[in-house]
C-alpha cells in the first residue's frame, strides 16, 4: 500500500485544512487583484468618501485586500473592509482636502462659488440607497467626482453597507428582534454587572442562540414567503391596474404650455393630473396661486407598441414572477429590516445604547464625521462661505432625515441662526411619509430668512412617473414594480397610509395638506419624470436610474423653466 493511498483514508489534519484555506485565500486574492480594481487618475478615495460598515463603524474605503497597498484601489467582493485606525485624522484629512481644493480650483478665472449676492462654496453630501454593494458605491464616487468638481461643487459620498446579501445574512444569523444575538439573549446580564467575563459569557450565549434560532428564522422566512405569496402577487398586479386607471383619466398628454383651465379658481377637474387632487395642485401651480406648490408632472410617453410589448412580456413571464415573488418576500423582508437598522447604527452604535454612561455621546461613524464636519465649517467662516446641499436616494433619505434632525441646526459661530442644510433633495425616497412629515416641514418652518442673497432652505422631491414605477422589472424576471412598490406592498408592512413611502407621486399628493402653511409652500417642489423609451435620455426610468443623472445640479431638481426635463443622463468618464 503506497503512502498516497494511506493518506487518502485518513481524516484531514489541521495542517491540511489550513493549506486548503490558504489556497482558497490565494485564489480569492488573485481574482480580486485582477478583476476588482477601482482607480482613476487624480482621484483619491479618502478625499471624497466616508464609509461605514453594518455595525456603524468607520472603515477604510481605499481597499479591502489584506496586506496590499490600499492606494492601489483593489477590492474583493464580499470581503470586509478594515476599520479606520484613526477616524478623527481621516475626517480632518478629508475636510482639509476640501478646503484646499476650493483654494485651487478656478473656473473662468474666478474662484468656484455659487451664484448670488453672497456667493458661497458649495458642498454636496450624497447618500446612496439600499441594495448597493461597497464596490458599487465606491465606483460611483470614482466615476462622478470629477464631473461634480468641474461644476464648482465638492462631493462627499456617505457610503454605508446596504448589500442585499450581507443584510439578509445579518437578519438570518446575527440579529434578533433588532438586536445582536448576545444583547437579545442576555444583554441585561452584561449591562448590570462588571467584568469582561460577563461580556464573554454574553457573547458565547449569543453564539449558542444564533445556532439554535437560525434554522427557525430560515423556516419562518420560507413559510412567510409561501403564505404571503398570493397577497404579494395580487398587490403588484393591482398596483399596475390602478396605475392604468389613473393614466386613462388623463385626457391629454402634452407639454404644460398647452394646459388651460376654465378659470383660476381651479375648482373643476381638468383631467391633467393623475387624480382630482393633482388637477387642483397643478392648476394652482400654473396660475401661481398663493396656495401653490411648484409641481412638474411627467406623462406616460410610451408608444402603443412599447405598452403592448411590456404587457405581453409580463404575461409570458408570469410563471417566473411566481417563483421570484416567493424568493423576494422570503429574503427581501428580512434584508429590508436589517438595512433599516443600519441606517440608525451609523449614528447610534449598539455600544452607545448599552453603555452605563448617562452622558455617552453617539460614536457611530457618520455621527462622528458630521460632528467634525460642523466643527470644520465653524472654524472656516461658517455659512458666510459654505453652502451645504444634501441628496438622498431611496433608503438614503432615511439617513438624510436623521442627519437633518441631529445635525441640521445652526453652527455655533453663526449669529444669523442659519441652518446647516440649504437644500434637501429626495430622489425616489424610501423613507415613510410619517418620517418625512416629522422631519422636513418642521425644519423648513423653523428656519426662514432672506438676507444678502441667501434664502430659506428648500425641499425638492424627485420621483418616477407612476407607469414607470408600476412596470419596472429587475433583470426582466422579478415581480413587476419598483423597490418602492415592493416596500409599500410587503417589505415595510405599513400600519397606516402615513407609513407608505414618500418617493411615490401618488403617495405625496395625499399629504401635501399636512404641511400646508404659507412659509413652506413656496419652498417645496414636486417633480415626477416622464416615462417611455422616447424620454430615456432626459428622464430616469427605473428606481436605480436617478444616479445616472447629474443629481448635484439645480437644473435636475427644479420644476421651473421652459422644459424642466431637458437635462441629459451622464456618461461616466
Amino acid at each position: 500500500m503506497d503512502i498516497a493511498t494511506t493518506r487518502s483514508r485518513q481524516p484531514p489534519s489541521l495542517k491540511s485544512l489550513w493549506s486548503i484555506a490558504v489556497y482558497a485565500l490565494a485564489i480569492t486574492l488573485t481574482v480580486g487583484l485582477s478583476g476588482c480594481t477601482i482607480k482613476k487618475e487624480g482621484f483619491k478615495t479618502d478625499q471624497h468618501i466616508v464609509m461605514v460598515d453594518g455595525a456603524g463603524d468607520l472603515i477604510d474605503p481605499r481597499s479591502n485586500i489584506p496586506l496590499a497597498d490600499p492606494n492601489r484601489g483593489q477590492h474583493i467582493p464580499f470581503w470586509p473592509y478594515p476599520p479606520q485606525p484613526n477616524p478623527t485624522a481621516y475626517a480632518e484629512h478629508l475636510l482639509d482636502s476640501m478646503g484646499n481644493r476650493f483654494s485651487d480650483i478656478q473656473k473662468d478665472g474666478t474662484p468656484c462659488k455659487t451664484e448670488g449676492a453672497q456667493s458661497r462654496k458649495r458642498i454636496v453630501l450624497f447618500i446612496h440607497g439600499g441594495m448597493n454593494t461597497a464596490r458599487d458605491s465606491i465606483k460611483r464616487a470614482t466615476d462622478y467626482s470629477d464631473m461634480i468638481l468641474a461644476d464648482c461643487t465638492y462631493p462627499i459620498f456617505i457610503n454605508w453597507d446596504s448589500s442585499l446579501t450581507s443584510s439578509y445574512l445579518d437578519h438570518l444569523i446575527t440579529l434578533r428582534q433588532g438586536r445582536v444575538a448576545a444583547d437579545w439573549c442576555c444583554g441585561a446580564w452584561k449591562e448590570l454587572g462588571d467584568g469582561n467575563w460577563r461580556h464573554a459569557g454574553a457573547k458565547a450565549a449569543g453564539y449558542a442562540a444564533t445556532i439554535v434560532t437560525t434554522p427557525v428564522y430560515l423556516a419562518l422566512d420560507l413559510m412567510r414567503g409561501a403564505i404571503r405569496f398570493p397577497v404579494d402577487i395580487y398587490g403588484v398586479y393591482a398596483e399596475m391596474l390602478s396605475t392604468k386607471w389613473r393614466g386613462d383619466r388623463i385626457a391629454q398628454a402634452e407639454q404644460p404650455s398647452s394646459w388651460s383651465w376654465p378659470d383660476e379658481s381651479c375648482a373643476k377637474d381638468h383631467h391633467i393630473g393623475i387624480t382630482p387632487r393633482a388637477d387642483q395642485l397643478l392648476c394652482e401651480s400654473w396660475y401661481h396661486s398663493p396656495r401653490a406648490y411648484s409641481i412638474a408632472q411627467g406623462f406616460n410617453e410610451r408608444s402603443t407598441v412599447e405598452t403592448r410589448s411590456q404587457i405581453g412580456f409580463a404575461v409570458l413571464t408570469f410563471p417566473v414572477h411566481m417563483a421570484s415573488g416567493f424568493i423576494i418576500d422570503a429574503t427581501g423582508t428580512g434584508a429590508w429590516s436589517a438595512m433599516y437598522r443600519r441606517t440608525t447604527a451609523m449614528f447610534h452604535r449598539d455600544d452607545d445604547l448599552w453603555s452605563k454612561d448617562s452622558h455617552r455621546k453617539s460614536t457611530g461613524g457618520i455621527a462622528s464625521f458630521m460632528t467634525a464636519f460642523r466643527t470644520f465649517l465653524d472654524h472656516h467662516d461658517g455659512k458666510d462661505q459654505w453652502e451645504v446641499v444634501i441628496v438622498g436616494h431611496s433608503m438614503g433619505t432615511i439617513v438624510v432625515n436623521e442627519m437633518v434632525r441631529q445635525f441640521g441646526h445652526p453652527l455655533e459661530s453663526d449669529p444669523h441662526h442659519r441652518p446647516l442644510f440649504d437644500k434637501i433633495i429626495y430622489m425616489a425616497a424610501a423613507c415613510s411619509l410619517r418620517d418625512y412629515l416629522n422631519t422636513i416641514p418642521h425644519y423648513l418652518e423653523e428656519y426662514q430668512y432672506e438676507q444678502d442673497g441667501e434664502t430659506s432652505p428648500k425641499m425638492y422631491h424627485l420621483m418616477l412617473q407612476d407607469h414607470a414605477e408600476a412596470a419596472e422589472q429587475y433583470g426582466g424576471i422579478s415581480l413587476p414594480g419598483s423597490l418602492l412598490v415592493w416596500i409599500d406592498g410587503f417589505f415595510a408592512r405599513p400600519d397606516s397610509p402615513l407609513d407608505l413611502v414618500a418617493g411615490r407621486y401618488q403617495n405625496l399628493l395625499r399629504i401635501v395638506h399636512l404641511h400646508d402653511t404659507p412659509s413652506i409652500r413656496s419652498r417645496v417642489s414636486f417633480k415626477a419624470f416622464h416615462s417611455g423609451n422616447r424620454t430615456v435620455e432626459t428622464n430616469p426610468q427605473t428606481h436605480g436610474d436617478f444616479g445616472n443623472f447629474p443629481f448635484w445640479k439645480e437644473e435636475f431638481w427644479r420644476v421651473t423653466g421652459e422644459d424642466p426635463f431637458s437635462l441629459r443622463r451622464l456618461s461616466p468618464n
